[in-house]
């Protein structure tokens, strides 16, 4: 993980692969930054996605938490890779350009999870509610957080979903985090035996 600006960065961070992937996790973006002693700003760069790979996991602590909660380990088990693979002017909840450019990538993110997975039977792993809103079909009602982890079903539907894979939330949020949702994650844990 290297600090820089935006304006020098060489790539973006590459998805994390595994050869046999059980199911796919998706972020937002790879956008972070750091804050020096003096305000000075600077991005934060990434080899991989969500620095997966590296030594400072905090970006993905949570996540992974819960994934060994379903008995997933992301280093064997998962493919995951950013909705929005470039980095960003600013952070996800700060950039008000983020869903009009994150449903632009949409085609090309199908298109990379169908040659991992041309069935399309690997579920997604959403790690925000911004990818939900994104990635809902026109038209399908839009639930709240609150109310898709209370859902008896977990997973929702390829056939509602522009990426036309089974999702599941998991999202980042504290409140989410699977100490809390006891109830939501063995459902998952179920959901995902019949897979």
């Amino acid at each position: 993980m290297n600090k820089s600006t935006i304006s020098n960065m060489p790539y973006s961070p590459k998805p994390w692969k595994v050869e046999h992937p059980k199911a796919i996790v998706l972020g937002c973006d790879p956008t972070a930054f750091h804050t020096d002693s003096i305000g000075v700003r600077t991005l934060i760069h990434f080899n991989t996605v969500f620095n997966l790979g590296g030594s400072d996991l905090r970006y993905f602590a949570a996540i992974n938490n819960c994934l060994k909660k379903l008995d997933l380990n992301f280093e064997v088990d998962l493919y995951v890779q950013n909705l929005v693979s470039d980095y960003q002017q600013e952070e996800t909840s700060k950039n008000k350009k983020w869903d009009e450019l994150a449903k632009s990538l949409i085609p090309e993110r199908r298109a990379e999870f169908d040659k991992i997975d041309p069935d399309g039977n690997l579920p997604v792993f959403l790690t925000s509610e911004r990818l939900y809103k994104v990635l809902m079909n026109d038209g399908e009602p839009l639930l709240p957080a609150a109310e898709l982890y209370k859902m008896q079903d977990v997973m929702i539907p390829a056939t509602k979903n522009k990426l036309s894979r089974p999702l599941i939330a998991l999202y980042r949020h504290p409140k989410y985090n699977c100490s809390r949702q006891k109830d939501y994650y063995e459902r998952v844990k179920n959901a995902l035996n019949t897979i």
